[in-house]
């Protein structure tokens, strides 16, 4: 007899949220079966996954859970957890590749990781490489699970088993060997599996459904005046320094725009006293601030284990207390672009561990309820328009916070022109259509664009922006668009991408002529 088996939708819908900490609604499209759980013994079940086509036995006492699009299966039974992956592969990658460069990152890193074993080995289900390695416990990690077994195989139909396990205590890997031997990989799969759906948008008149009832009224009133209410689209720009400077001013004038939000970026490394001035400045111009907070890779070791160690509670609590006492609606991007591998708390960096990005989420986002600074903050979940590298353990769903924790979902892809031989030039819609269109199929937050920008090298970039904002109204999700007036520059300090907002100037005239015109200057 079965024990439990997923046949409808209305079923399906609730395991979903519970797992994954959704408060909100969705919708199925598909009724196709997912996974189904089977007795086998006393102690063990057996699970079968009808999305990637494999079952296993696992622990009785397992509980089981999917992220959002079921890109991964999580088991977690005692002290131990054990995600599931089974990779796809295209063109540009093929098994040899995801197996150097999923490990790549982890291997950059001999200083916070260390290795037991990281080689070829024979395992219960043939010849694998292993890779097993031990970090030191995190405080800010309730049970932190830092030791980790991580095995990768070919499979026979030239997909790839990524099986990882941690746990808080040793590795088992008797129990994790008795459960790999029962993996088998030719069940048949559903030719469309589930995918959660998000509902239309509703807001009442005053925007009550997704406003934190912990904010205090400015910052409730312009999120629902800006990203709920408004039939419009506001900008913003990147502008280095902007509080010391008269550079947006000029920019504005150039432009015929008013940019009300002003990019901050800050790191660990920073002075705290620079969000103040950012802060100031900004309300001084009527203007909001996109905080940004990132953690980077210093003499090889990896910031974020610090954070979540508790070597940075002063400067985070002092950054909280800023914020509090300034009293000005602050937008906050914790971690941005968390599925690059350019980024040190991307899974690519830690282990594929995806969970590393949550703790320190949350564990952020808790300092900042305790000090009192969270009335004044909207958050932005931003990951990347495309993931690097693009494998399920790095896909946008693995990093998703709790849906009461994030108010908006950014959006972030560049037109990065074609000074390097692997990139080329790219229209609006075509790096906007798909990412809107997914976007709005996944959540039901308001959108922003929280940084982009096309570059000056490679073909007609006054057109390409003509072409953009009489695309981009359309997109009526989309409440704020931030311009990033920046350069990007190559190893040798050359400029590769300049994003410059007036290079050429005619750049900044097709702004001027667009907005002197539209009804919604």
């Amino acid at each position: 007899m079965k024990e439990i088996k997923v046949l409808v939708a209305s079923v399906l819908m609730i395991i979903i949220i519970s797992f994954s900490g959704a408060k909100n609604t969705y919708a199925s499209e598909f009724l196709e079966e997912t996974y189904e759980v089977i007795p086998v013994s006393n102690n063990e079940r057996q699970f079968k996954n009808h999305v990637d086509g494999y079952s296993i036995n696992i622990p009785v006492d397992s509980a089981i859970s999917f992220d959002a699009e079921q890109l991964k299966t999580q088991f977690n039974f005692g002290n131990t957890e054990v995600k599931i992956f089974i990779q796809d592969f295209f063109k540009e990658f093929n098994y040899n590749d995801y197996l150097y460069y999923s490990l790549k990152g982890l291997r950059n890193n001999a200083i916070d990781h260390n290795f037991t074993k990281d080689g070829a080995e024979n395992t219960a289900i043939g010849q694998a490489h292993v890779v097993e390695f031990n970090r030191r416990k995190l405080s800010g990690i309730s049970n932190d699970k830092n030791n980790y077994y991580i095995l990768i195989k070919k499979l026979d139909d030239g997909r790839a088993l990524t099986f990882m396990a941690k746990s808080s205590d040793l590795i088992n890997k008797d129990q994790l060997n008795r459960m790999l031997s029962t993996f088998n990989s030719n069940l048949g799969r559903t030719k469309t599996p589930y995918i959660r759906k998000s509902k239309d948008v509703f807001f009442d008149k005053y925007g009550n459904e997704n406003a934190n009832p912990k904010w205090d009224d400015k910052t409730k009133n312009l999120y629902v005046e800006d990203f709920i209410k408004s039939n419009k689209q506001h900008w913003g720009i990147f502008s280095q320094d902007y509080w010391f400077t008269n550079k947006v001013a000029e920019l504005e004038e150039k432009t015929g725009m008013d940019f009300k939000y002003m990019i901050l970026y800050h790191s660990f490394t920073s002075k705290n006293d620079t969000l103040r001035y950012a802060i100031q400045a900004a309300r001084s111009y009527d203007k909001y601030v996109e905080f940004t907070l990132q953690t980077d890779i210093n003499g090889g070791k990896n910031l974020i284990y610090e954070v979540l160690e508790g070597g940075h509670d002063d400067f985070i609590r002092e950054m909280a207390r800023i914020i509090k006492e300034e009293k000005h609606p602050t937008l906050i991007r914790l971690a941005n672009e968390m599925n690059g591998d350019w980024c040190s708390y991307s899974a690519w960096n830690t282990g594929l561990d995806s969970d590393i990005y949550m703790a320190y989420y949350n564990y952020i986002y808790s300092i900042m309820e305790e000090e009192g600074a969270n009335p004044y903050l909207i958050y932005v979940f931003n990951p990347n328009g495309r993931s690097f590298p693009d494998f399920k353990y790095n896909q946008e769903s693995m990093y998703r916070p709790l849906d009461d924790r994030f108010h908006i979902m950014g959006l972030t892809l560049y037109n990065t022109g074609t000074y390097y031989p692997d990139e080329k030039w790219e229209s609006f819609e075509s790096l906007y259509g798909p990412l809107y269109n997914d976007a709005i199929s996944k959540y039901d937050k308001p959108l922003m664009i929280t940084e982009f920008a096309c570059s000056s090298i490679g073909e007609d970039k006054p057109a390409w922006t003509r072409d953009m904002l009489n695309q981009i109204e359309k997109y009526n999700r989309i409440k704020v668009a931030i311009w990033f007036n920046g350069i990007d520059k190559d190893a040798q300090g050359n400029p590769a991408r300049v994003y410059l907002i007036d290079d050429p100037i005619e750049n900044a005239e097709v702004f001027k002529e667009h907005f002197s015109k539209s009804i919604f200057k």
